[in-house]
């Protein structure tokens, strides 16, 4: 597919800037652009983050932030840390060089200054004093999406359920639906924001939990934290309010962790078996996932209640058919490079269209340099692919992480106005926001396929729409006609019409050059 779709970039790309630019009324800055794949601990840029550490421990010095009646204050001088300290640098939270393939190094970025305490205090939900500046950084956060500044954009943002205890639901309701007072009153709730739920792949911590008790825990009881609030909160919302509040305000749920870690291979264990300390292999633990989601979002559907996506990581580093079980189980997937090395798994990600949020930027840090980044061939392929931030606390230099993401995206790809439209289009196809937000961003047809997306809505002109469908269109005829056995004789009469069309060519130029036509050197091998 590769040479032919470069070849029609090439040869509409003027056509293609015409059409552009004739959509008036609109541009890219103007356009939705959704942040699909963004932690919430690591929104915030590192100079908001820092200013904020800074404006903090100025006006709230005496605060108590730890169990044992430590201030922010005392917190800070016990670890030798002044006013002076408060600078980017210092901080060592930007990802470097030391990062590349250690994922221990890069999770040790998300302490400021490598200490603990100060992560607990400011980036963590339970905490002495309730989650309270986490609350307050992640509405800065939300206030400049709502503001529209340099671009129209909103997130999708993962906050973390562990599975460790069963009250983790309640306490996590709690806080994104407390009505906070002071500077930033009012719940943490955006209208430029839908939450996903991260479920990190700690069963190894878990199960270690365990140990020098007579409690032998097994997966099973992992999930049953994970699963049991949620399906009684949708049961019965009267007696657990909070959850049933805060489940409607979640789109999906996401699988996050290090998919390079040992695992043990993939068996047919039921999960309450699993009772060994060896973390279990990613597709066992995905299907069991996949299967409580489904389940519940049968349940939720005839109760006339929101569902959820299943939107994990995949293929970020690790075992490239990971990609396989994702493809199965997934609605769309996070990173998702590893697919540069599985051409018949891209292939079918092209077909059926599953969405591939990725992020050169993080790669660049983690797994993948820019340079030898599959995005631009994913891309050019026709793949649901779009571009996101992951981590802006370690990975951008700006406050504006999605802009920046897309500018070096353009300047490193070679990419077209229309190619950077076309790939927020696809954010926001990916996207949980609600239908009626869909069609006022893209059109009020899009449901019917990409040709009917309002083109200046979109920015993308009709002449790529098409060029896509028909391509996707075609590729889906072909398979379906090789599936019924038919492929050999479709193709042989594909090439008998082929050559008559070259005939065809042929004879009108010779009846348009007849003098000519004899004095070319290949005449007579026409």
């Amino acid at each position: 597919m590769l040479p032919t779709n470069q070849f029609i970039f090439i040869a509409n790309g003027n056509v293609e800037n015409e059409a552009q630019s004739n959509l008036l009324g609109t541009d890219f800055y103007r356009t939705m652009k959704i942040d699909n794949h963004i932690h919430l601990a690591a929104a915030a840029s590192a100079n908001q983050f820092v200013n904020f550490v800074g404006e903090k421990l100025e006006r709230e010095g005496d605060t108590v932030v730890m169990d044992n009646g430590q201030t922010l204050k005392d917190v800070f001088a016990n670890a030798g840390i002044s006013a002076d300290h408060l600078t980017i640098d210092a901080f060592n939270v930007l990802a470097d060089y030391s990062v590349y393939q250690r994922f221990d190094n890069f999770n040790s970025k998300y302490s400021p200054f490598r200490l603990a305490k100060i992560r607990k205090i400011f980036l963590k939900v339970e905490n002495v004093i309730d989650g309270r500046y986490f609350a307050e950084l992640t509405k800065i956060v939300f206030q400049r999406l709502e503001q529209s500044k340099g671009h129209n954009s909103a997130a999708e943002m993962r906050l973390s359920i562990y599975g460790m205890e069963r009250d983790e639901w309640k306490n996590l309701a709690k806080w994104v639906l407390r009505d906070w007072d002071g500077d930033y009153p009012g719940p943490v709730l955006s209208s430029h924001n839908r939450w996903l739920v991260q479920v990190p792949r700690l069963w190894r911590i878990y199960s270690m939990k365990g140990k020098g008790t007579d409690e032998k825990r097994s997966f099973q009881n992992m999930l049953e934290n994970l699963f049991i609030p949620i399906f009684e909160a949708t049961l019965e919302p009267e007696k657990h309010p909070e959850v049933a509040e805060l489940l409607t305000h979640i789109v999906g749920f996401d699988s996050v962790d290090d998919e390079g870690a040992a695992e043990a291979p993939s068996c047919c264990a039921r999960p309450s078996t699993w009772k060994k300390e060896q973390n279990p292999a990613y597709c066992w633990q995905l299907y069991y996932l996949w299967g409580n989601i489904e389940v519940l979002n049968r349940l939720r559907k005839s109760k006339g209640l929101n569902t959820f996506a299943f939107r994990p990581h995949a293929g970020e580093t690790g075992d490239p058919m990971h990609l396989a079980a994702t493809y199965m189980l997934a609605d769309s997937i996070n990173h998702g490079i590893n697919l540069a090395s599985q051409v018949s798994l891209q292939y079918l990600y092209y077909l059926d269209q599953i969405g591939l949020s990725v992020s050169p930027l993080s790669n660049n840090f983690l797994f993948r340099k820019i340079k030898a980044s599959p995005f631009p061939k994913l891309f050019k392929r026709g793949l649901n692919v779009t571009l996101s931030t992951d981590d802006p606390l370690l990975f951008h230099m700006s406050n504006d992480a999605l802009l920046e993401e897309y500018s070096v995206a353009r300047a490193s790809f070679d990419l077209s106005m229309t190619d950077i439209s076309e790939i927020a289009r696809n954010s926001v196809l990916q996207s949980g926001f609600e239908d009626d937000l869909k069609k006022e961003w893209l059109g009020s047809d899009y449901k019917r396929g990409m040709t009917f997306c309002d083109e200046v809505k979109t920015h993308v002109p009709l002449i790529r729409s098409k060029f896509r469908a028909e391509h996707l269109a075609l590729e889906h005829m072909l398979v379906n006609l090789i599936g019924k056995g038919k492929g050999e004789s479709v193709l042989t009469e594909m090439m008998i019409q082929f050559g008559l069309a070259r005939n065809a060519h042929r004879d009108i130029l010779e009846k348009n050059l007849p003098d000519l036509i004899t004095t070319i050197p290949e005449n007579r091998q026409i």
